[in-house]
């Protein structure tokens, strides 16, 4: 199957997006329009997590909480010095030895935008250090002084992100762009969304994106506080780790779906997972068992009130938190057909029996 021109048009517009932690509101901007033309209602958190609510007419409707986040990892703006130049923090899980030379988006907190690069003295200069690359690396976007910085609008705290045009690799087969950590999940939202629009569910279905996940899974907490699911799917992209061959447990481009069945802070409700495992198997969708040694929003949703069933459905991407990432087309839609035939699925009774799977 093939990505359709508008699935494509909604990946670029998404990918191409700033958005660091505590500066998501040009992605959060784009979902809000995309949700008001397929949604009841669009509810934000104090954060500015997202949210399009499709309402239920069932008599006492449960709540679905479907869960991306829509910040990426990025550079916030540390210091002016005199000559113009900017010294930056990361924000997040930056990759520091990819961002020499690397082309950057700086955005003022007034609204104005400037490109710019990471520079450096040649390593014949710099010599033996032990510095990092954010310590002897600096932004440059044509300011000689730092007055002529500050007078164009530039300030400490101001956002910065790396920058990656969407493209489309290999006939449509795979997908280069930035930030599919998590536009991925953000665009499959979207997506959900729309499939599901004219079709009558026995719950109120809400999907959106979290602020400051990179930071520490810190919208997942104020949303989950806002929505109360009784039920949640998180939506993320994970690092593939098949770029020397595929490893165990795999993390494979073009190998199905993320099972995840450990990380760092969730451990997933086994009923809910095991279901969804027999969907997979029963569909032919293809999947792939994982564990990691990060997180996901999962792992604040999942312990919102007296606890909520997770499930995630991630893919993989090589080259995440980098400025140039890589994922596969067909991961893509079968994890929106694994995904929207759950959420068809889904009534009170399965509800009961993934809430009680841990008695």
């Amino acid at each position: 199957m093939e990505l359709t021109q508008q699935t494509l048009s909604l990946m670029k517009e998404l990918t191409e997006a700033s958005g660091i932690p505590g500066g998501e509101k040009n992605v959060t901007r784009i979902l809000k329009q995309r949700y008001e033309e397929i949604c009841d209602e669009v509810i934000y958190d104090a954060l500015g997590s997202v949210y399009g609510v499709k309402r239920s007419h069932a008599e006492a409707p449960f709540r679905v909480m479907v869960s991306a986040h829509c910040d990426e990892v990025g550079l916030m703006v540390r210091a002016v010095r005199e000559n113009g130049l900017l010294q930056f923090a990361a924000v997040g899980g930056v990759w520091e030895t990819q961002l020499l030379s690397q082309r950057l988006r700086l955005e003022t907190g007034d609204g104005r935008s400037y490109t710019g690069a990471m520079v450096a003295d040649s390593p014949k200069q710099i010599g033996p250090t032990q510095e990092t690359v954010l310590q002897y690396s600096l932004g440059d976007f044509g300011f000689s002084s730092a007055d002529e910085a500050y007078q164009a609008g530039v300030l400490e705290g101001d956002m910065v992100t790396l920058q990656c045009p969407f493209t489309v690799l290999n006939g449509g087969k795979r997908l280069l762009a930035k930030a599919w950590d998590d536009r991925y999940g953000c665009i499959l939202g979207v997506e959900l969304l729309q499939l599901l629009k004219d079709i009558e569910l026995p719950f109120d279905l809400y999907v959106g994106a979290n602020a400051q996940e990179e930071v520490g899974l810190r919208g997942a907490r104020t949303a989950a506080a806002m929505v109360r699911p009784d039920l949640a799917v998180v939506l993320d992209c994970t690092a593939a780790n098949d770029v020397h061959g595929f490893q165990t447990p795999r993390g494979g481009l073009g190998q199905g779906v993320m099972v995840r069945f450990l990380d760092r802070t969730y451990i997933p409700n086994r009923a809910l997972q095991l279901d969804f495992l027999k969907l997979l198997r029963e569909q032919g969708i293809p999947y792939q068992w994982h564990q990691s040694m990060g997180g996901t929003d999962a792992g604040e949703i999942n312990l919102a009130e007296e606890g909520v069933p997770v499930l995630t459905a991630c893919i993989c991407a090589r080259g995440v938190h980098t400025s140039a990432s890589v994922i596969d087309r067909d991961d893509y839609l079968n994890a929106r057909t694994a995904v929207s035939r759950f959420l068809l699925g889904l009534d009170r009774g399965k509800l009961e029996l993934y809430r009680q799977g841990n008695r």
